[in-house]
């Protein structure tokens, strides 16, 4: 089969490219090994997302978020985070001029609204359930192989393919990664008080905790944890766990009952040493990973699906979607928004773990002094917004 464009990875990422390129005048491939999970029957997905309104834009524009079960889905108006002693600032959609901070979506109802959108799609060709086996680079074109025997041949190829991608690694493009050694946990809870559309953050002397509205009197636990101690809440009981969020949260939401099970994820930062090699961009994952705690890793993703739908749209006379040129334009767009977004997370995390004396203090009167000056929280929102 011959296409424009195949793209391996059908994760949110890769899918929305597909979508984003619908009208493109370019003929695609998509290849994905998982199915999509179907979304609980009870309770809610253990993995969500803090969309910011560029995210939400683009994901209407596109005709993907029209396609979200809206009853699943809950705003974030306002957003309080928490200094390890009393110190605290607070952000609120109303002050700022806007209707909501961010959107919180699950996984599961993100990925079902894609595929659905997909399926009707005249200038892309699914390929569900089979994985990409090996990959041929020539002048004119990549050769991918699939696990079902079958062969695609693209004049691009888009790697969405995850952070241990097997493409980025073929054509030899490396990766400086760090390792945080602390596990993001996960769980949902129904709260005995309302939330009230607010999202919390704890930078706690046991890591970050963040606890992001849901749907009715529930709420998404993100606990990133040394991994020793993230071992003990992956370990503890129900019980247990619900009386330690309790405690950490300071009791905000009175008495928690867990809905989810609890998982978790490892954390690091990666970052492609680059996004382009001949015939072939990274975007994703797959190009760079941040620490959760600022909520931006998805939101980064779909900057870059733009970046590069944007160049590609705007090709003009260039007939190779594969040209360098085009390649070199979408990386150059994409550099300062992952080393702004990657030295905020870092040096978020850094400060706040740190217990060089006078640090603590430093940090805390931090806080309150940015809670106090208006103009500096307009600007970290607009940025937060995108």
């Amino acid at each position: 089969m011959n296409v424009d464009i195949a793209i391996v990875g059908g994760g949110p990422v890769g899918a929305s490219l597909a979508r984003a390129l619908a009208t493109a005048g370019l003929s695609l491939a998509l290849v994905e090994p998982k199915t999509p999970r179907p979304l609980p029957a009870a309770g809610f997905d253990q993995r969500v997302y803090a969309l910011n309104g560029h995210s939400r834009r683009f994901l209407e524009r596109c005709g993907i978020w029209q396609g979200l079960s809206l009853e699943r889905i809950a705003p974030v108006r306002e957003m309080r985070v928490f200094g390890d002693d009393a110190s605290k600032i607070e952000f609120s959609a109303y002050r700022s001029g806007v209707a909501e901070l961010a959107t919180i979506v699950e996984e599961a109802n993100l990925r079902q609204a894609l595929q659905s959108a997909l399926k009707a799609q005249l200038n892309l060709s699914l390929f569900s359930g089979v994985e990409c086996v090996g990959a041929q680079w020539g002048d004119r074109g990549v050769a991918l192989s699939l696990s079902d025997g079958r062969r695609i041949d693209a004049r691009l190829v888009v790697a969405a393919d995850g952070p241990d991608s097997a493409l980025r690694n073929a054509a030899g493009i490396t990766a400086r990664v760090h390792e945080y050694a602390h596990t993001g946990v996960v769980a949902n809870f129904r709260t005995e008080r309302a939330h009230r559309d607010t999202a919390y953050q704890w930078f706690l002397h046991s890591g970050v905790l963040a606890l992001l509205p849901l749907p009715g009197n529930h709420v998404s636990m993100v606990w990133s944890a040394a991994d020793a101690d993230a071992r003990e809440l992956l370990g503890a009981s129900d019980e247990e766990l619900a009386q330690r969020v309790a405690q950490a949260s300071s009791g905000l939401f009175g008495k928690l009952q867990p809905v989810s099970p609890t998982a978790g994820f490892p954390l690091r930062r990666m970052r492609a040493s680059r996004l382009i090699a001949p015939r072939l961009a990274l975007i994703g994952d797959t190009a760079h990973n941040v620490h959760p705690l600022a909520g931006q890793g998805l939101n980064l993703g779909f900057g870059d699906v733009q970046a590069l739908a944007d160049v590609l749209a705007a090709r003009g006379m260039e007939k190779d979607v594969g040209a360098v040129s085009l390649l070199r334009r979408f990386e150059r767009s994409r550099g300062e928004d992952l080393l702004v977004m990657e030295a905020v997370t870092d040096g978020l995390k850094a400060l706040f773990e740190s217990n060089l004396p006078g640090v603590e203090r430093l940090r805390n009167a931090g806080l309150r002094l940015a809670n106090r000056i208006s103009p500096l929280k307009r600007l970290l929102v607009k940025r937060a917004l995108g």
